[in-house]
């Protein structure tokens, strides 16, 4: 029975290479799979795009179309991501020369787009569909932002044809994250995508869709960022080993990473995986197929080998989610500490000199954020406070402060405003060295739905 590797290498824009190089040094895979992309990075590459219109891509490529790449392609392993971002053409073009000056020729890469309606969004705003924010119900027509990118969530057609034209390496835009190892997999295995399909078709799409999602974050399916490991947790983390699925072609898999390497791959960490970002695991909806999780079979049958199957496929939805940027204003953030004895309470009274001296001035700011470092920093009210004792104890306190406003200058003027308290305020006070920066953009997002029929993917391929 034929069985194709699919590695899931990388998680973010950023991950570690480490783990894609020992797949490709052990010829470990058929392919490493790259899920760069979240909505997140989205506006982290749109702000790279506005200071240079050649960018917009995931700056990483450069390093893997240095030191991985090469590695991969002698060993005859593809390389299929979505590292394309916002410009998949000047992506691939600059794959293509970085491996030319190395003196590698003969290589197909495919760039793949259609995903972009940056240019349609003025027509779609005055259209009569409805567009209406998926968070608050908001129609897109009442947005008063200015928009700086508009990319729709695109599925598995444009891997599957690349591959069919010979491509070597993929560089996408937005391709939903498991339709990566989808698209290699309906060309591996000759799955249809499209058309009248029967339910025995729409559950190999399902078990493909299970797949992808069990591998698109890298090591967090190997022992990375697993909470169910953890207490008893002897397996190391540096040398981290990254998911491997060996896939059947009934879309039934064995997970398991290069031998030797770091971490672990359990029931658990794949259940942790498999219940990561889903929404609702009776339908998980993607551009392809929508999954039922329910039914899924998660056996571990030898250390670091667990077979996974059972996912269950619906009719692919109507509509794509389509996210739009908008360029929403600007924040401004400042970081203060305050030492033992009372740290809590030197802490609370600084916020509450600011917050006084700011009622004075006439600043104009959209919100104020504060949170106490050690204390609610990261969950704020979703964690329980720790109790009165351990907070009258603590040996230093820190508070974040983040103003977000429309103009520039806002909170640079707002943060310079209550400098003097460094001196005039409690005691045992320090603080990070940026009160004199402007704000940073803030893009935020507006997500909503397009119908299908409004997108046209591309194919290009450079040699």
């Amino acid at each position: 029975m034929k069985t194709i590797r699919i590695a899931g290498v990388q998680g973010f824009y950023g991950d570690s290479p480490l783990g894609a190089i020992s797949v490709a040094l052990s010829e470990a895979a058929d392919y490493l799979m790259h899920d760069a992309l979240s909505e997140l990075t989205l506006s982290i590459l749109q702000k790279d795009k506005l200071k240079d219109v050649e960018m917009g891509y995931a700056r990483d490529i450069e390093l893997f179309a240095e030191k991985l790449y090469p590695l991969a392609l002698a060993n005859g392993i593809k390389i299929v991501t979505n590292s394309g971002g916002l410009n998949p053409q000047s992506a691939a073009r600059k794959v293509m020369s970085i491996l030319k000056s190395l003196g590698i020729e003969g290589v197909k890469i495919a760039a793949i787009d259609g995903d972009d309606l940056m240019d349609s969004l003025e027509v779609l705003k005055k259209s009569e569909l409805p567009l209406l924010n998926l968070d608050t119900g908001q129609p897109y027509k009442e947005s008063i932002f200015e928009p700086t990118h508009a990319n729709v969530y695109i599925g598995a057609k444009s891997i599957k044809e690349a591959l069919e034209q010979g491509a070597q390496i993929i560089l996408a835009g937005r391709v939903a994250d498991p339709c990566l190892a989808l698209g290699i997999l309906a060309y591996e295995f000759l799955w249809n995508l499209e058309g009248d399909l029967s339910q025995k078709e729409l559950d190999k799409l399902a078990n493909g869709i299970m797949i992808g999602h069990i591998i698109e974050c890298g090591g967090q399916a190997s022992g990375g960022n697993s909470y169910s490991e953890w207490e008893g947790r002897s397996y190391s983390f540096s040398t981290l080993g990254y998911p491997i699925a060996h896939v059947s072609e009934d879309g039934s898999a064995i997970i398991t990473k290069v031998e030797g390497s770091g971490g672990k791959v359990s029931r658990n960490t794949i259940r942790e995986q498999l219940v990561y970002e889903i929404h609702n695991p009776a339908a998980y909806i993607t551009p392809d197929v929508i999954v039922d999780f329910r039914s899924i079979k998660v056996e571990e049958i030898g250390p670091d080998k667990v077979h996974v199957s059972g996912a269950k496929g619906r009719l692919r939805p109507e509509q794509l989610k389509l996210c739009i940027g908008q360029m929403e204003g600007f924040i401004s953030e400042q970081l203060f500490f305050f030492s033992w004895p009372y740290a809590y309470d030197k802490a609370l009274a600084f916020i509450q000199a600011a917050k006084e001296i700011w009622a004075i001035l006439p600043f104009r700011y959209d919100e104020l954020r504060f949170n106490y470092l050690g204390i609610n920093g990261i969950h704020e009210e979703a964690a329980p406070m720790p109790s009165k004792d351990f907070i009258e104890q603590m040996n230093e306190v820190g508070v974040r402060i983040a103003i977000r406003h429309q103009k520039p200058e806002t909170g640079k003027m707002m943060i310079q405003s209550i400098i003097g308290l460094g001196l005039n305020g409690p005691p045992g006070i320090a603080a990070s060295m940026n009160w004199g920066k402007s704000g940073s953009i803030r893009l935020g997002l507006f997500p909503t739905l397009v119908p299908r029929e409004l997108i046209c993917e591309k194919v290009t391929i450079y040699e």
